[in-house]
């Protein structure tokens, strides 16, 4: 086996591997998942103001309801059962982010949570977001840990929204997950590590995170949920074919 056979079958490798990434919905309308909206934060007491989240042709926005300026936070969720591809601990969830500048100081973002969401509390339930924040230019992540609520953790500044082309939250082991975001020249930035108390549900549900305060306004689009397998098998073709070139150079 010569040296130009080897360097094309680690390719043909890489390749395989990167096509097991999975969009489990592109969050346009078209992937017959049902989601449930939950107001964990109702800043407006009742009144009636909130967020709504709406699919489209050029994926998701978060979107302000109510007639007057109230910070408003929502998850948007739906049990990891509805996909066709499970989300399991070494995976990496990812959602595409097309946000343009925005004065307002609000966020959209990705978000887990454990099972039985409930609305009207941010700290009833298990669950963990990261964001962008366009106004602030920064990358902001919360969570909830059994009642410990941590809001703009570890926030990354100088971030523009323009160089953010995805968010993505890493299954690390049972009761760790890794936060952050890809920019524009596919370099993984991470922003925050979690760890759940032993036993949690988290990971139950996914979806995605609103924080809106702006009467009329709306973010997004965010679009392509997707499911990125743990890398070990990419790890194990590259071992082994890097092997095979040692081999073949050594028969030279």
């Amino acid at each position: 086996m010569n040296i130009k056979t080897i360097s094309a079958l680690t390719l043909a490798c890489s390749a395989a591997v990167a096509t097991q990434a999975q969009v489990i919905d592109p969050l346009n309308g078209n992937g017959g998942i049902s989601y449930t909206t939950y107001l964990v934060n109702d800043g407006s007491g009742g009144a009636g103001d909130g967020v709504s989240f709406t699919q489209g042709g050029s994926g998701l926005t978060a979107n302000y309801v109510g007639g007057a300026a109230f910070a408003e936070q929502a998850l948007y969720l739906a049990p990891v059962t509805a996909f066709s591809t499970a989300f399991v601990v070494g995976d990496t969830l990812e959602i595409s982010v097309a946000q343009p500048a925005s004065s307002q100081a609000e966020d959209i973002g990705l978000a887990i949570s454990g099972s039985n969401p409930v609305a009207g509390s941010r700290t009833a339930f298990d669950w963990a977001s990261v964001s962008v924040r366009p106004s602030l230019t920064s990358i902001r992540n919360n969570s909830d840990v059994s009642g410990a609520l941590v809001t703009g953790a570890n926030v990354i500044n100088g971030v523009a929204p323009t160089s953010v082309s995805a968010l993505y939250i890493q299954w690390v082991s049972a009761d760790v997950f890794n936060l952050g975001y890809i920019d524009t020249s596919s370099v993984q930035h991470q922003s925050e590590s979690v760890t759940f108390n032993a036993g949690s549900s988290i990971g139950s549900e996914i979806g995605i995170y609103g924080d809106l305060r702006a009467v009329g306004n709306s973010l997004g689009p965010v679009s392509n949920l997707t499911i990125v397998p743990e890398p070990s098998t990419l790890a194990l073709c590259g071992m082994g074919f890097a092997g095979l070139v040692g081999l073949a150079r050594r028969k030279k």
